[in-house]
């Protein structure tokens, strides 16, 4: 394993202890934690035509041709089979994502990838396509030239059926985000009938990693901070009271200021193909002995002080790091002192998690 890779280990430990640090003294805010539910995008999907392009359209493919033909039908115009030129026209589906609270008249960036033969969709340009999102309705429509970026060098050749129509997507349809809830309240705490009901608004915040801990947390601390809210914890979200005579806008707005320190499960993130280690600091080895690639790895509390010892099969002397208890990143930095290549530390992680020692979620990309 290079040094430079070593380097990179080590900073990403500094800057994940600092982080860590960091976080356990101010906290997260709720905005960074959470989602209010009802507040998100909304994706849209189109079929469309790109004209205009120098003999790089689809060749094979008649798809794109027949678009054409029926769009200039539509228009008044008889086409004759054969007199278009199908290699300057393509086929392609159009994607974008509209933000919440999305207004007609605004305008967002599309994708547009060619589903057929197509070599190139630079220079084209992208037809008036309509886009509908999941419930079939049309919410926007996607016209411009296509884009592919400053590509330059070998990455010329590479994505040329994937561009980008800039500010070419025009919503022309209001999206309406429905995220304040009303229920009705007929009775009190103590089960007698009130009259006349209460009419409630309430809000529901919903974890982005739901963890039990973390939204007591935040239940607690939304509590402590506002009262009258009552939160309570309800199905995996937190609901909140918005209270009467307060902007439910800036209401949201100082939930959302409020900082937890979250409970992290414990994770460790391989990148095989990068070399990229990320983890937790709480992720724990119980004692265990494992060989691999010439290589004995034992994590023990004796006769080495709850530390790691690490021996080659093909050296006398072994290499042992005597730490105050046994983690993953004492055991890496073990491994990189005998020079263990990704994958060796990779069939290790596994191995540790396998025979159940390892007490972390182990995800390899």
């Amino acid at each position: 394993m290079s040094l430079r890779f070593i380097g990179v280990l080590s900073i990403l430990f500094t800057a994940g202890t600092l982080f860590a640090q960091a976080k356990k003294d101010d906290g997260v805010r709720i905005k960074d934690l959470a989602r209010i539910q009802g507040v998100r995008s909304n994706l849209l999907l189109g079929y469309g035509v790109v004209v205009g392009l120098p003999g790089t359209g689809d060749s094979k493919s008649k798809l794109g041709e027949e678009s054409v033909r029926n769009l200039l039908g539509s228009l008044g115009q008889r086409i004759d089979s054969g007199s278009l030129q199908a290699r300057n026209v393509a086929a392609v589906l159009v994607t974008a994502e509209v933000p919440a609270f999305a207004n007609r008249g605004d305008k967002l960036n599309a994708t547009v990838s060619s589903i057929g033969d197509a070599k190139s969709l630079e220079g084209g340009v992208l037809i008036q396509t309509p886009m509908q999102a999941g419930d079939g309705n049309m919410y926007a429509v996607a016209q411009g030239v296509v884009t592919l970026g400053g590509q330059t060098g070998n990455h010329q050749q590479k994505g040329r059926t994937v561009g980008t129509v800039m500010s070419g997507v025009n919503v022309e349809k209001d999206i309406v985000s429905s995220y304040v809830f009303e229920q009705i309240q007929d009775k009190n705490e103590k089960g007698e009938k009130i009259d006349p009901p209460r009419r409630i608004q309430k809000i529901r915040i919903t974890l982005n990693d739901f963890d039990f801990q973390t939204a007591r947390d935040a239940r607690d601390k939304i509590e402590k901070k506002f009262p009258e809210s009552r939160p309570m914890i309800d199905n995996g979200s937190i609901s909140v009271e918005i209270p009467a005579g307060k902007d439910v806008a800036s209401f949201i707005a100082e939930v959302e200021d409020i900082r937890v320190s979250p409970r992290l499960k414990a994770r460790i993130v391989v990148n095989e193909r990068t070399g990229a280690i990320v983890m937790g600091g709480d992720v724990r080895v119980e004692p265990v002995a494992v060989s691999r690639g010439g290589m004995d790895l034992i994590v023990s509390g004796n006769p080495y002080p709850n530390g790691v010892q690490l021996t080659r099969q093909d050296e006398k002397k072994p290499t042992m790091q005597p730490f105050s208890g046994a983690s993953v990143q004492e055991i890496m930095d073990a491994l990189n002192a005998m020079g263990a290549s990704t994958r060796d530390i990779v069939a290790i992680l596994e191995a540790l998690r396998d025979s159940g020692a390892l007490h972390a979620e182990l995800i390899v990309q």
